[in-house]
């Protein structure tokens, strides 16, 4: 049952983007040391037996797919934050359905960050396929308080059809920091 379950795991993620990492390379993302996470490698190794699609063994070294770095990231709070291992609660994003230029979408969040003064915004303007610009952002706020925040400084300017706004918990922080990486116009923590 376990053979049949990870040969379905492993042709699922056998479309997935290829990106692998090292063990050794894991210490600037998760901000651990590399003997912390050979012990995190002890648990995680069990989990992933056999889902060589998201964990395998190249000779003496171990290949990690992206998609599960985030099993790697510290439990407990860090005495020094990088920007993948920060404690990043809430992913925003939206995107009006007529372009608006990159100084008007940064005017909406420098009025969202003065709602939160004490959280920290990550935020990038990026093209869509339209090439219309629009906005992804990571917070240390809560959902509900972000969403609220957030709704309060967006539906000043449009109705709820003319832009497309959403906002989540962050269960992968690496992914969701990629993500807001993924190609700016403009990126910059606030």
């Amino acid at each position: 049952m376990k053979e049949k379950f990870n040969e379905l795991i492993n042709n699922a993620n056998s479309k997935r983007y290829k990106t692998y990492y090292k063990l050794n390379q894991l210490p600037q993302i998760t901000g651990l040391s590399i003997r912390m996470l050979k012990y995190k490698m002890i648990k995680i190794k069990e989990k992933y037996a056999g889902v060589t699609s998201l964990l395998d063994k190249d000779g003496k070294q171990w290949k990690i797919h992206y998609s599960i770095i985030n099993e790697f990231m510290p439990i407990n709070k860090r005495k020094n934050y990088t920007e993948n291992n920060y404690d990043w609660q809430t992913f925003v994003s939206w995107n009006p359905f007529e372009n608006y230029d990159k100084e008007y979408h940064q005017e909406l969040i420098y009025q969202i960050k003065n709602e939160m003064p004490d959280k920290y915004i990550k935020y990038t303007i990026e093209l869509d396929g339209r090439g219309f610009n629009h906005v992804h952002f990571i917070t240390d706020g809560k959902l509900p308080e972000v969403k609220t925040i957030v709704e309060n400084v967006i539906y000043k300017y449009f109705s709820w059809t003319e832009i497309s706004f959403e906002a989540t918990s962050i269960t992968n922080k690496y992914n969701s920091v990629n993500y807001a990486n993924k190609a700016p116009i403009i990126t910059e923590i606030i």
